[in-house]
């Protein structure tokens, strides 16, 4: 069995699976009114989609340079992923204080962008185990 295949396969599908589940969510908002309504969701989806794929080529970047310099020891480090995860949610409860909507779109998209942080750390694990 050739593992670089399978697990070529695994981070291509996790990917596509995350920008299905995007892609529900704007499906979504134009469907339900949502208390944060379709401009806030959908211009937070329009800012994040490019941000993620621009960063699809610089985290293979990054693993493939700390694969050069020396011994993997491990995967990177979780906590951004959870400080912009939990920033999100917190911005999104304070929209009913502030009843900003530029804080919500903020909020929503420090969520998806944290997400896509761990699906990042989850693919630099598997990167590194395949350059092995």
């Amino acid at each position: 069995m050739n593992h670089r295949a399978v697990t070529l396969t695994r981070l291509i599908s996790f990917r596509l699976l995350w920008y299905v589940g995007v892609g529900v969510i704007a499906l979504m908002s134009l469907c339900l009114h949502t208390q944060f309504g379709v401009a806030v969701l959908l211009s937070a989806i329009a800012i994040y989609i490019p941000l993620s794929m621009l960063g699809l080529p610089l985290v293979a970047w990054l693993c493939l340079s700390r694969r050069t310099r020396g011994p993997a020891s491990g995967l990177p480090p979780a906590w951004p992923a959870y400080l912009a995860g939990v920033t999100g949610i917190v911005l999104l409860a304070s929209y009913q204080v502030l009843a900003n909507l530029y804080v919500a779109e903020c909020g929503f998209l420090l969520v998806l962008v944290a997400v896509d942080l761990m699906l990042a750390r989850r693919e630099t694990g598997w990167l590194l185990r395949l350059a092995r």
